[in-house]
């Protein structure tokens, strides 16, 4: 957010002002949540863990004991259970989404039945000491490949070409947090794209020099948030989704 703009990065988190979720947050939320029970179910197949409480809830219908199978019906029933239209202005735009979902679902479901899977982690959390500072947050997906692991983000925003990745400093901070959490070598960071006419799989990886440069990115950014620059960097793109374009002097639209 501070890299987006730093004023909103004030308003949001230093003058905490409330701000409403967005129905493309709220769809995007809604899809990760489903994503997530589904990495879920896939362990709990695998023999890894039992059920949670929440899939037992959700799979009440089913005979107790008997497995679910992982099916695209058994998917789309996870997401009709994870959808959430209170975001949404109209029914129309909600059943909209609702419909949107599942086309998304199932083009991830045709990209998931491609291969065998392993599943280490979902919504793994993180914590991170970096000379100085503390670094948080989550992990969406986490697979074990031959060698290692590879880190999954699931997208369902605009499609960000491969240059944009292979720099991209998030995709730099979940391999600084795989190095933490994992005891084996992270192999793959991929950016998965889900859309309605397929998924698209932008994966990358990240040398020693490439994080040592990620380290010293977020350093320089912990210091100018230190030293309270906040000074906005408006623009059409940066404003347009922003929620505090509404009281911000100097937003663009």
């Amino acid at each position: 957010m501070y890299r987006r703009c730093p004023r909103q990065y004030e308003f949001a988190v230093r003058k905490k002002l409330p701000w409403g979720i967005s129905p493309a947050e709220s769809f995007g939320a809604s899809v990760h949540n489903a994503l997530k029970k589904w990495g879920e179910l896939e362990r709990a197949s695998s023999g890894k863990l039992q059920a949670s409480s929440g899939q037992q809830e959700l799979f009440a219908a089913e005979k107790k004991g008997e497995e679910i199978e992982l099916t695209e019906e058994t998917l789309l029933k996870i997401w009709s259970g994870c959808f959430s239209p209170e975001a949404f202005a109209t029914r129309l735009e909600a059943d909209f989404a609702r419909a949107r979902g599942e086309t998304l679902l199932q083009q991830f479901y045709a990209w998931w039945a491609r291969e065998r899977r392993r599943v280490v982690a979902v919504e793994k959390s993180f914590s991170i000491a970096l000379d100085g500072f503390k670094l948080t947050g989550r992990l969406d997906r986490v697979e074990q490949i031959d060698g290692g692991v590879a880190i999954i983000d699931f997208k369902t925003g605009e499609l960000k070409e491969q240059d944009a990745v292979d720099s991209d400093l998030q995709l730099s901070v979940y391999a600084l947090a795989a190095k933490e959490l994992f005891d084996t070598p992270c192999h793959g960071l991929t950016l998965l794209f889900l859309n309605e006419d397929e998924v698209i799989e932008r994966t990358t990886q990240r040398s020693e020099g490439q994080l040592k440069d990620a380290v010293r990115q977020m350093h320089a950014l912990a210091e100018r948030i230190e030293s309270a620059d906040f000074h906005p960097t408006p623009g059409k793109a940066v404003c347009r989704y922003c929620p505090y374009r509404g009281v911000c002097d100097m937003a663009a639209v």
